[in-house]
């Protein structure tokens, strides 16, 4: 059974400890992604033989970066302040 909402005040708390959520998620995920990067090139400088392992490597490196944008753009499209004489 679903919990009934709140007050206003309930229910933006909730949105903006949400948002906090989604923040460090893309944080965490897109530091990945550029660890994963950065490793996977510098492991292909040391080692060419094994270049496509490397490559695969770079491209979930990719993905991850992409996966965490699209978390920051998506969230932050749906933004908005409901009470636009707001400064903040």
């Amino acid at each position: 059974m679903a919990r009934p909402r709140g007050t206003a005040a309930e229910r933006e708390r909730e949105a903006r400890e949400q948002a906090q959520r989604k923040a460090k998620l893309s944080l965490r995920v897109g530091g990945l992604g550029i660890a994963v990067l950065f490793l996977s090139g510098l492991g292909a400088v040391i080692l060419p033989d094994e270049i496509l392992i490397f490559l695969g490597a770079m491209v979930i490196g990719i993905v991850l970066v992409l996966v965490a944008l699209s978390l920051v753009w998506g969230f932050a499209g749906r933004l908005r302040l409901d009470d636009e004489t707001k400064i903040l």
